[in-house]
């Protein structure tokens, strides 16, 4: 999942208005921008004026891609060629050569308010025949002719409080919608953004109540909040977020926060999911780097160009060996850094798997960490699986107290998890069972299990009669 601005490898217009019958064409995302800046300015413009409103047109492109301001109304597109809805694109045009020289050098760069996220929906006219709120087209050619540079001439017209970003990476953007319903007893970083967005919308639709607090733990405040969105938007309350409840929550946040106007409210990085721990890169060893290390893993049983590294928490030639594997696997900047983009890739690839494999307990099985962390209040298979799991330890670690394998995370489960934790030193809430746990935990059944296992013919250890 994206949460920071990325230039997409390629942008799909419609040719037409959105409801309209045209058909979809697929464009690079520097060829589209050509397109549109050789059917909206004249190339004999002011360099410093060109450049300007070239700047605008991919804010405003980008602004449409990374709210998914079509995609999240169910159209199959990102953007129209209708200058009544964005800007003018003419299918199969020629490109004026000075055009494409400066979007070349300047495509992956995109026009912010400072202290917010999304690229700004730069609105612009031709200043003529038509006014607006935002640039105007000619009038920038006046402002160039002057001895404005490019910056100057948008500040004049968006502001002081605007700034440039550059090196804006670039990657074949996934829809932002999890592979799997979310619902309640998942963890994550998206179950983190919908609670932070059904928060903002209840400010303007109050009959949604809060939730708190906003940890990324699916529980039953998140599940009442999910249910009355769902009923005030009309749509079937189940509480679960499929992907019509996903982008309806996307649209209306997008909307009463006004990320695609000129005046937009603004995306700020407090209003982000933070279940994300950092970069993690070669040198780093932290919690982090466990679940990193065990993701990986597993997802490389499945994905054979995928290399498993050991899981250690230290991140070493060999994960980043790994990481590189899967990022190049997925399309990603190969970089072998675990960023923000690579960690939520990592996480869902992961989370997807999981969710296609049968899950039960049976002995001696090692089953792979849920995709959920658990926590008092929940039950499930992997619930009775992790007090198996805990009885069987229990037998050698006698701080361990047995629990009933019912399924149902209740006091004593917590009480048992309390203890393995502090009986093996592992850090975190000492109630809940992180991915690192769950590693820790198998990890020491396979050993006492597979260590009991008494071959034909050898001691077992104590006296036989």
């Amino acid at each position: 999942m994206v949460y920071y601005p990325t230039i997409p490898e390629n942008i799909v217009i419609h040719l037409g208005p959105p409801d309209s019958d045209e058909m979809n064409v697929t464009e690079t995302f520097p060829d589209y921008i050509k397109n549109v800046a050789s059917s909206e300015i004249y190339p004999t413009w002011p360099e410093e004026a060109l450049r300007a409103n070239i700047l605008a047109q991919i804010s405003v492109a980008l602004n449409r891609v990374y709210t998914e301001f079509y995609r999240s109304r169910g159209y199959d597109f990102d953007i129209t060629s209708s200058i009544a809805y964005d800007q003018s694109y003419v299918y199969q045009r020629d490109i004026f050569e000075n055009v494409s020289r400066i979007v070349d050098e300047i495509f992956d760069s995109y026009i912010k308010r400072i202290g917010v996220i999304e690229p700004l929906y730069a609105q612009f006219c031709d200043g003529v025949e038509v006014t607006c709120s935002g640039m105007s087209q000619w009038g920038s050619v006046e402002l160039a002719e002057r001895g404005l540079g490019y910056f100057e001439i948008l500040r004049n017209y968006y502001g002081a409080d605007i700034e440039i970003v550059g090196d804006v990476p670039v990657a074949n953007i996934p829809e932002s919608v999890p592979p799997v319903d979310l619902s309640e007893g998942d963890t994550g970083n998206e179950v983190q953004r919908i609670q932070i967005q059904l928060n903002r919308i209840s400010s303007n639709f109050p009959g949604i109540p809060k939730i708190y607090p906003t940890d990324g733990f699916f529980d039953v405040s998140t599940t009442d909040a999910v249910k009355k969105f769902q009923e005030v938007f009309g749509l079937s309350p189940d509480g679960i977020v499929g992907r019509a409840t996903w982008y309806r929550i996307q649209y209306i946040y997008n909307g009463v926060k006004k990320l695609y106007e000129l005046n937009s409210e603004g995306l700020r990085v407090s209003e982000l999911p933070n279940a994300f721990p950092g970069d993690l890169k070669e040198g780093a060893e932290s919690p982090g780097v466990i679940t990193v290390q065990y993701y990986l893993s597993y997802i490389a049983l499945f994905v054979p160009t995928v290399i498993a590294p050991s899981v250690d928490g230290s991140f070493g030639r060999g994960t980043k060996d790994a990481v590189v594997s899967f990022q190049k696997t997925y399309l990603l900047d190969p970089s072998g850094t675990v960023d923000l983009v690579t960690w939520n890739r990592i996480e869902n690839t992961y989370r997807g798997l999981v969710s296609r494999s049968p899950y039960g307990f049976r002995e001696g099985l090692i089953l792979p960490f849920p995709g959920r962390v658990l926590r008092e209040g929940l039950e499930g298979e992997d619930v009775r699986a992790l007090q198996e799991y805990l009885n069987y330890i229990s037998d050698t670690y006698t701080s361990i107290p047995k629990v009933e394998a019912d399924g149902v995370f209740g006091p004593s489960t917590a009480a048992a998890v309390e203890a393995f934790k502090n009986e093996f030193g592992l850090p975190g809430d000492p109630q809940r069972v992180s991915a690192q746990v769950w590693n820790a935990l198998i990890r020491v059944y396979d050993d006492l299990y597979v260590g009991n296992i008494v071959d034909e013919g050898q001691f077992p250890g104590y006296g036989v009669s």
